[in-house]
Formats: C-alpha cells, structure tokens, sequence
C-alpha cells in the first residue's frame, strides 16, 4: 500500500499544477475580455455649426424627422422655445448641437429637415425665443434636408461654403455679400 501511495503523489501534483494553470488562465483571459468591454465606448456622431465668422455666434437648432413628426423642447431657452438646442460658438471652431449613435447618412432621410438659426452674442442673450423671432435679426436661417447633410458633412460652416449654394436659406446663398 506504501508503494501504491507514492506513484500516485507525483500524478495529483502533475494534475493539481495543471488544473492550477488553466484556472489562473482562464481567470486572466475572462477579467481582460471583460475590462475590454467595459472600457469600449460606442462611436458618437455629430453634427456641428463651424464658425468663420469673425465674432461669437449661437446657433440655435431643432429638427423635425419622419420618425419624431415634432419638435423636441429645448433645453437652454425660456419655457416659449420649440427649439431643441442652443450652443455657443467662438470665432475658429465649431460646436455639435446634434449627437447620435448612428451617422447621419443613415439617419437622416432626404425629407428630414433640420433648422439652424445663426444669430450673434448680443442678439441672443437675455431673449426668449419669441423676442427673438420678433426681433428677426438672424444672421443666416438654413433648412437644411438629410441630403443637404449628406453632402456638408459633419460641420456646417456658417458663413456658407460653395457647396451650399442650392441649398434653402434665408438670405439665399446669392444673397450673402462675400
């Protein structure tokens, strides 16, 4: 029986260091795998006004989709807004008013249409929406559809580029003195 015991002894322990190696690699590949996981963030996509001008700007925005059929309230302005955003943008840079998990050529439909009002500092501060729709000092006013995003891509300039040339704006792209 002493001699049964002692060739069994080194098979556990070949057995044991084994099972102890597949279960610290299994430990190990299981915690990376899940820290990866954690640790990956979906893509957001945005869209954003882009200023060339030379002085601050906001950019007031909402946007009625064939999904949404209203407008969503905005978040910044006075309780009167049926707008959905309102961001400041400096001279140089540009600001997103839009984020989503999806990019917009394949959210936007040709029919969407989003509205972005281009006003300055001094016209927007202080004012609710109707003092501003009374007032009617915009810089620029673009309705722009899914297609017209499709083709500026994620930055919409303000001043207008080439590009924007067809598109429908109040004043008209002829309009705007350069």
């Amino acid at each position: 029986m002493d001699q049964y015991n002692r060739n069994e002894t080194p098979y556990k322990m070949i057995d044991m260091r084994i099972f102890k190696f597949l279960l610290t690699a299994i430990i190990i590949l299981s915690s990376a795998s899940l820290i990866s996981c954690l640790t990956m963030e979906p893509n957001m996509y945005t869209l954003s006004l882009e200023n060339k001008s030379g002085g601050d700007l906001y950019a007031l925005c909402r946007w009625d989709t064939y999904d949404r059929k209203e407008y969503v309230k905005e978040k910044m302005l006075d309780k009167d807004s049926s707008l959905y955003i309102s961001v400041k943008v400096e001279p140089g840079y540009y600001h997103a008013f839009w984020e989503e998990y999806e990019e917009p050529q394949y959210l936007f439909k040709p029919t969407d249409t989003i509205n972005v009002f281009i006003l300055d500092k001094e016209e927007y501060e202080g004012k609710t929406w109707s003092q501003l729709v009374d007032s009617a000092h915009f810089r620029q006013i673009y309705h722009l559809s899914g297609d017209d995003i499709r083709l500026i891509g994620k930055r919409i300039p303000y001043p207008p580029n080439e590009k924007m040339c067809n598109m429908d704006m109040v004043p008209s792209y002829d309009e705007i003195e350069r």
